[in-house]
């Protein structure tokens, strides 16, 4: 979404499957002035970020704490409704935003208490990161997460674009990501709700997607999430996800 041509796909996207909130990464530059435009077509606008474990000008606001301080000083006074914490680990625990470090338990409370206590009681805030990195990456601060947050959302996708090739992952379809996801994440949530996300959308199938709608009704889960918006997502997707 970095022109006015990707922020209209994006609400156009959003009002044809019928989404209450879309969730756009705090890096981009149109996000402050675009969540007045959302507000006025009647969806929320939630804020995300897989942020730096130590100070850096690698990328704008990319360390925790600055992350933070963005969010509380330029978003949430512009009207954000809802950030979600994004805390990962790829394979190099050198990289900046390597979190599977008991150590960094402090950060992780700091970084979500600047961001909530600039919010309002209406605020959401959430975590996010792999389906089953609660299962494989424990040393994540998940317990400071988990305590700031109003829910939780496993990332149970079960298609991915991995070396530019459309990858099986999860167990290949929906119903698999997903029990994969909560089976992992009940261990860290103390009753916090948990909501599995589906993905890549852009390489699943509208029968797909009504599968995933279907089994969170069956788990009495009222919340949909999807990743992620772009051009390759399809009417037909879009209509898949409004029918949920």
């Amino acid at each position: 979404m970095t022109t006015a041509a990707q922020e209209s796909r994006l609400l156009n996207h959003a009002q044809a499957c019928r989404a209450d909130a879309v969730c756009i990464r705090t890096t981009n530059s149109r996000l402050s002035n675009a969540i007045g435009r959302f507000h006025a077509a009647g969806i929320k606008v939630y804020g995300w970020r897989w942020p730096a474990v130590r100070p850096t000008t690698a990328a704008a606001h990319y360390f925790a704490i600055d992350e933070a301080n963005h969010v509380a000083q330029a978003l949430i006074p512009n009207g954000l409704d809802g950030y979600i914490a994004d805390p990962e680990a790829d394979s190099n625990p050198a990289a900046l935003n390597y979190w599977n470090n008991p150590a960094l338990g402090p950060l992780a409370r700091n970084y979500c208490a600047i961001i909530k206590t600039a919010a309002g009681a209406n605020f959401a805030f959430g975590v996010t990161s792999g389906c089953i990195y609660p299962t494989n990456r424990p040393n994540i601060p998940w317990a400071e997460f988990v305590n700031a947050s109003d829910a939780l959302f496993p990332q149970s996708y079960w298609r991915a674009n991995i070396g530019g090739h459309s990858t099986n992952i999860n167990g290949g379809n929906p119903v698999a990501a997903v029990n994969r996801g909560l089976n992992s994440w009940q261990a860290i949530a103390g009753g916090k709700p948990i909501v599995p996300m589906a993905g890549e959308i852009d390489l699943t199938t509208a029968v797909e997607l009504g599968q995933y709608g279907a089994h969170l009704q069956h788990l009495n889960i009222d919340q949909f999430h999807f990743y992620a918006d772009s051009s390759s997502v399809s009417a037909a997707r879009l209509a898949a996800i409004a029918a949920i």
